[in-house]
């Protein structure tokens, strides 16, 4: 799309309101013999037209000149959106200035010209029908003609933004700088209509009944023939800013009533054009933020849709086959990602390490650490390091990369099925409960405590591994706090480890395999909510 200086032109005809009332008073003073009682003739009627002519296409041409040249040097309106949106912003203001000068102007001539012609053709022209001429030339090219040709200018820039809307103009920004709303405010717009329809012409013409009261028979019917002439004029520029007015609010309105069908249809990337500085624009732009802040949650959706299932593919696909073991592992994350991590890592000689770790902290931020945790334990697993050296470097590595305040604690054992036993480290870990049965069935509870602080917080820690051994029929639980934190109902109480105990009693002859969804299934009905920490599981449960 290309614009020229034919743009100029359409500017200038959509003007033609203007015209039409000069036309119509001009009209009317001779239907009525005000023209002639003055002595004017038809060559000074077209000179009168011409210099009307002059000043208001010199104002035009004024107004739209910032205009005319950003459009002439510009096939590509998107590469400069700024200057578009100034200029159109400030095209308003200029308006009023240039239309202003150019109405009272041509006032100031028709005071001086046409009284002068009366003079001099020696025709009737005393100083009640002098105050008649200077009140309707004052009040029709100084007040309604400017008034006219802004609200027309106005009119022409809201069909020109929407015209350059389809370049991405005009979407996000309502200048501050240029915000004319004594101009364009919606709310002042009926109080200027009134004020220059209305009020101004009822105050002239009870001036005008007061001249006619105390005049002659002559004077009187001038005086009454110049109140018709400013009546007719009022009242047709009355009609014509309500028409521009009311087809402009519609434009509008329908622009935002298509940004809110977008909005309530889900179609997030539509933007309204702001086609006015005043409320509406503040509303249309409220709508383009709307928009692109939902746009933007449904990209993160997407996102954090995407770094869940990235997430879920760093835990363990399925649990490995340990002769005489059973293991299953379960996690359930508040939010999309979270900072729980569990693992079974087997090593070459048959060992496997169990791994359930927390990162502090919920989101983004802990799931990148607990991904951070999982590629090194899988390096180490690889030397098949003793578990203590294991976390003395993890200790080390997450001291230079966690941010300050920030910690890991975790439960890291090494199962070693041909002796039944299991070595392992408490790194500030809720303690895993390892559930005996005796012979007798009595069920005794084993808490492996933590022995050192979680990993992260203090350098040149060295970490000491403790024993236990597997008994046929003995089951561990390990778990992070999201299990014993998890709220009631009431949210006054929380489940607690004293809970976990019995529960964990209570149902010891259990599969492993159904412990995490029983234990979830009582949770819930304890009142776990979506807002409670992440949960994780490990159980390990040795059968023959």
């Amino acid at each position: 799309m290309r614009f020229t200086d034919k743009n100029f032109w359409r500017y200038v005809l959509c003007l033609w309101p203007l015209l039409f009332i000069f036309f119509l008073g001009q009209g009317m003073m001779r239907l009525n013999g005000n023209a002639a009682e003055l002595g004017v003739t038809a060559t000074l009627s077209l000179i009168d037209t011409a210099v009307f002519l002059l000043c208001f296409i010199a104002a035009a041409w004024w107004t739209y000149l910032p205009l005319q040249q950003a459009l002439l040097n510009s096939d590509q309106p998107e590469q400069h959106r700024k200057l578009y949106e100034n200029i159109l912003s400030e095209f308003p203001w200029r308006a009023l200035k240039s239309y202003w000068v150019a109405g009272w102007a041509f006032a100031i001539y028709l005071i001086i010209i046409i009284p002068t012609v009366a003079v001099l053709n020696d025709h009737l022209f005393s100083w009640p029908m002098f105050v008649t001429l200077i009140l309707n030339f004052s009040f029709a090219a100084g007040i309604l003609a400017p008034t006219l040709a802004v609200t027309l200018s106005i009119v022409f820039a809201t069909k020109l933004r929407l015209k350059l809307s389809k370049f991405g103009l005009f979407h996000g920004v309502l200048s501050d700088e240029h915000n004319h709303k004594h101009i364009t405010s919606s709310t002042h717009r009926p109080w200027l209509v009134f004020l220059v329809t209305g009020i101004i012409p009822t105050l002239i013409l009870s001036l005008y009944v007061w001249l006619a009261h105390d005049s002659n028979e002559a004077e009187a019917a001038f005086i009454l023939s110049q109140a018709i002439v400013l009546l007719l004029m009022s009242v047709t520029a009355s009609l014509v800013l309500v028409w521009h007015i009311t087809q402009t609010l519609k434009t509008v309105t329908a622009t935002l009533e298509t940004g809110l069908h977008h909005l309530t249809n889900g179609q997030f990337e539509g933007r309204v054009p702001i086609l006015l500085d005043d409320d509406f624009g503040e509303l249309a732009r409220g709508l383009n933020t709307a928009m692109q802040g939902l746009q933007e949650r449904e990209d993160l959706k997407d996102s954090l849709a995407l770094a869940a299932e990235i997430q879920q593919g760093l835990l363990p696909k399925h649990e490995p086959m340990i002769p005489f073991y059973n293991l299953k592992g379960f996690q359930e994350t508040c939010y999309a990602v979270g900072g729980d991590y569990y693992d079974y890592i087997k090593l070459e000689d048959g060992r496997i390490w169990l791994v359930i770790a927390d990162v502090s902290g919920k989101g983004y931020p802990a799931a990148l650490t607990m991904a951070n945790l999982q590629a090194i334990l899988r390096g180490l697993s690889i030397v098949n390091w003793p578990i203590e050296e294991a976390a003395n470097y993890l200790n080390e590595a997450l001291c230079d990369t966690l941010a300050a305040g920030r910690f890991v604690t975790l439960f890291m054992a090494k199962l070693q099925p041909e002796s039944h036993s299991m070595v392992w480290i408490n790194a500030g870990h809720v303690p895993p409960l390892l559930l005996n049965t005796s012979a007798s069935g009595e069920h005794h509870l084993e808490a492996l405590e933590a022995s050192s602080p979680p990993l992260g917080l203090i350098k040149n820690m060295h970490y000491e591994v403790a024993r236990s051994e597997f008994m046929v029929g003995d089951t561990l639980l390990a778990y992070t706090d999201g299990v014993t934190e998890s709220s009631s109902c009431a949210g006054n109480d929380m489940f607690g480890e004293k809970r976990l105990r019995a529960w964990f009693k209570e149902h010891a002859d259990e599969p492993v395999s159904s412990l995490p969804d029983t234990l979830l299934h009582d949770l819930n009905s304890f009142g776990r909510s979506d807002q409670d920490d992440d949960l994780t599981l490990l159980c390990v449960k040795r059968e023959k």
